[in-house]
């Protein structure tokens, strides 16, 4: 999966790059659009087991 399929609906590649990075912060909206996109929830995106 690329960074364009990630922020495909909302969020653009550049900004997924920031994210990936921790060089900005992230709204709750974002998290939401990019769990939508990977097709999990998104208390997914913060389980680390």
């Amino acid at each position: 999966m690329t960074q364009d399929d990630v922020g495909i609906n909302g969020i653009s590649r550049q900004m997924v790059s920031l994210i990936e990075l921790a060089r900005t912060d992230i709204t709750a909206s974002k998290l939401k659009v990019i769990a939508d996109n990977l097709k999990v929830k998104v208390k997914d995106l913060f389980d680390f087991e």
